[in-house]
Order: structure tokens, then C-alpha cells, then sequence
């Protein structure tokens, strides 16, 4: 177990002189493999096995069809269909940047993609119309943690490979926490828009008009009933789901709308496997980490020695919860689910919890983090386009991540919130 304290230290100091954590992950496991004095070879193989998995084949293809959807301008289209919804209320704009980052999360899957693609439209149009800079920041990024729970999501997939759980039930059981989330900063809009007074759209949409925001826009909005209904009724695997996913936002991409290119599908293939490849080398530095844990069996020492404390059921919750913040705060989900699932599923058993009602209260608290200061990925993003400082950002965010927070217990501690759906279709 010195091994296992020396490389755990050894990461956490890595992150602190900000080395990528794909490299302070495959840098640290090393201490612990010379330690122990195995073969480097060993180090190889297991690389290679975090990928032995045919539902992992999913990820790429759900990013290339986020990336086909983003680069094809359908934000704009979603954009007109949620301020068509929305209406004409107070804080108008704040409540479309919610809503349709619940459509753009049930295409692309993931938070950086939702804050970049809405961001870059809805920030400008906000900040133009009379919202602070800060707090048009703060929703875009707060409302784009929505993206991975929402299905399809990449954190699912990983996790549902690791904890062997359906991928099916995952997605399923993410609709009602998702649409939580967007309610819950709904709310948070809400109460801005009465203390500050906030502007609300001053034209009104005719039929005709509305008739054709739809239109234009439904073949967009097919996209994610295609993905559930093809899962959901067994047509096809989520693997096979991810596959149809990209060929048919290519298609009405480049034969329907008409908005993009040959040559740039080419350019967005090419970034769609750059970003494919950084995920992979997280997946596999985070798998190495994740098995020298479970070579200790660091996982069942954990999970005892919870436990073994006098700590009720509902404490050692609360505990594993602020631990899963805080590790947020500083790390990326996709590597932070990889390494924690393995340690915390011993205790969850223990425990009598429902893996896939871990893997949703789980999932949730550490996507809250890409929002979070002070590393939160969304919030960078969100700082960059808004050109307003990350420490003005942070403060607005506040009463978002506070919303977040709440459903993440309401989530933990009822767990029919998240199982009622996929107890429907079993």
C-alpha cells in the first residue's frame, strides 16, 4: 500500500504544477509499477485492454455526429425553436440558453461542445440586448453541464463499460435528472429576472413564422428520438445508435440543409479524431491508474473502512458526494468517473445501492465541476467568449451550481428519481 500512497500523491502534485492529466495519471501509475517492480510490458497490455470493449466504439461516432451538428450551424435552428417556446417573459434569452442546451445535450453529449456552439451565438445577443456580461457567461456555462446527462452521453458509456451496466438504462434514467437541471436554473433565472429586471423580446411570432422555425428545425430535433427509439426498442445497439447517429447528421448536414461541405466535413472528421484520440489516452491513463488501485484492492480497503465508522447510510453519502465535488473542481469528468467508479462500487454494494442509481447521482456531481472554479473547462470557455474575467463569472455562477447541488442530493437520497423510468421498460 506505500506504492499505492506514493502514486496517489504523486498525481495530485503532478496536477498541481498543472501537468495534463492524461500524463500526470500515466506518470504516477509508473512510481507505482517500478515500485512493486513489474514488468513494463504489463504497463502496455493493460493500456491496451481499456479499449478491449465493443460499447467504447460508441464514443467516436458521437462525437464526430456532435461535431457534424455544431459545424452545420442546427444551434441557430434550435436557438429559434426554444425562444419560440420560451416566449415572451423576462429574462427571455436566459431561459432560451436552458432550453436549448437541453436539445443541443441530446445531440452532442458532451458540456464543451454545448458552451462553444451556444455561447458563441447566444453570449453576444444577450450581452447586445441589456444582460451583464458576467451573468450571460454564467448561464451558458452553468446550463451546458446539461449536455452529458442528457442522452446520449459519453460519461454513460464509460461509465456503464466499467460498472457493467446497461447503456440503455443509463440513458434512460439521465432524462429525469437532466430535465431537473434545466428546471432547477429556470428557477435560478427567475428570481434574477424579478431583482434585476431582466428585458423580454419585444416581437411577436406569427403562425406562419412559428410554422416554419419548427420545420426547419424538426429534422435537427429527430435526431436524439432516432438514438432513444433506436435503443429503447431494441433496433439497434448504443454502439450501432452512435454509427446511424453520424451518417444521418451528415446526411441532412450536407443533402437537407445544405450547410456544410464536402471539404469541411473533411476538416470536421479530422478535428472529430484529434479530439477522439485525446479521450482515448484519458480512458487509458485513467484505466492504468484505476487497475494499480484495484491490484491493492484499495477499493475494498475503502469501502471497509467506511463501513467500519459509525457513519449512517445517508453520512457516508454525503461524505462520498463532497469528495466527488471537490475531486470536480479540479478535474475533468470523463478521467474522474474512470478512476473513482472502481474504488466506490465495493461500498455501493455494500451499501445496497442500485449501480446504475450511483452512476446517475455520480455522474451529475462531478459534471457539475466542468462549471465550477477553478478549473471548470465550460467556465474557461464561457470567459473567453464573453471576454469578462473568470473571478466575476465565478461569483454569478454561484446561484447555478448551488441549483446543480440540490438536485444532486434530491438524486442520491430518491432514488425512484432516477429508476422510475427504466423500471418502466424493463
Amino acid at each position: 500500500m506505500l506504492y499505492i500512497f506514493l502514486m496517489i500523491v504523486c498525481f495530485f502534485v503532478l496536477m498541481a504544477i498543472r501537468v495534463p492529466i492524461p500524463f500526470a495519471l500515466l506518470a504516477s501509475t509508473l512510481v507505482y509499477y517500478f515500485g512493486v517492480d513489474l514488468p513494463l510490458n504489463i504497463v502496455v497490455v493493460r493500456l491496451l485492454r481499456s479499449f478491449d470493449s465493443f460499447i467504447l466504439l460508441a464514443i467516436p461516432f458521437f462525437i464526430l455526429a456532435g461535431r457534424i451538428m455544431s459545424e452545420a450551424g442546427i444551434s441557430d435552428r434550435l436557438i429559434r425553436v426554444a425562444d419560440l417556446m420560451v416566449g415572451r417573459v423576462k429574462g427571455n434569452l436566459a431561459y432560451v440558453n436552458i432550453v436549448v442546451s437541453m436539445f443541443f445535450g441530446g445531440i452532442t453529449g458532451t458540456a464543451i461542445s454545448d458552451t462553444t456552439a451556444i455561447g458563441s451565438i447566444l453570449i453576444p445577443s444577450m450581452v447586445k440586448k441589456g444582460y451583464s456580461r458576467r451573468f450571460s457567461a454564467a448561464v451558458t456555462a452553468a446550463s451546458s453541464t446539461m449536455g452529458p446527462i442528457i442522452p446520449p452521453s459519453l460519461m454513460f458509456i464509460i461509465y456503464g463499460s466499467i460498472a457493467q451496466v446497461s447503456i440503455r438504462d443509463l440513458f434512460l434514467a439521465g432524462a429525469i435528472p437532466g430535465l431537473m437541471v434545466g428546471i432547477s436554473q429556470m428557477a435560478v433565472v427567475k428570481i434574477h429576472s424579478i431583482k434585476h429586471d431582466l428585458p423580454r423580446r419585444e416581437e411577436t411570432i406569427g403562425p406562419a413564422e412559428a410554422f416554419i422555425i419548427i420545420r426547419d428545425a424538426a429534422l435537427a430535433m429527430l435526431l436524439p428520438v432516432i438514438i432513444l427509439g433506436g435503443i429503447l426498442f431494441g433496433v439497434v445497439s448504443p454502439t450501432e445508435a452512435a454509427v446511424v447517429a453520424a451518417f444521418y447528421a451528415g446526411f441532412i448536414s450536407l443533402f437537407v440543409y445544405r450547410t456544410l461541405s464536402f471539404k469541411r466535413l473533411l476538416s470536421v472528421i479530422r478535428d472529430s479524431a484529434v479530439e477522439t484520440g485525446s479521450v482515448s489516452i484519458i480512458i487509458a491513463a485513467a484505466a492504468l491508474f484505476g487497475w494499480a488501485l484495484s491490484n491493492e484492492q484499495a477499493p475494498q480497503l475503502f469501502a471497509d473502512l467506511l463501513m467500519d465508522s459509525s457513519a449512517s447510510k445517508w453520512q457516508i453519502l454525503l461524505m462520498v458526494n463532497l469528495m466527488l465535488f471537490g475531486l470536480g473542481m479540479f478535474m475533468d469528468s470523463i478521467p474522474a468517473i474512470m478512476i473513482v467508479t472502481p474504488v466506490l462500487l465495493p461500498l455501493f454494494n455494500m451499501l445496497g445501492i442500485d449501480p446504475l442509481h450511483a452512476g446517475l447521482f455520480m455522474s451529475i456531481n462531478l459534471i457539475t465541476g466542468l462549471a465550477t472554479p477553478p478549473v471548470g473547462c465550460c467556465l474557461f470557455a464561457a470567459s473567453i467568449i464573453s471576454e469578462s474575467p473568470m473571478e466575476k463569472i465565478s461569483r454569478a455562477i454561484l446561484p447555478f451550481l448551488a441549483a446543480n447541488i440540490m438536485v444532486v442530493l434530491l438524486i442520491t437520497y430518491v432514488p425512484a428519481i432516477t429508476l422510475w423510468v427504466p423500471n418502466l421498460f424493463k
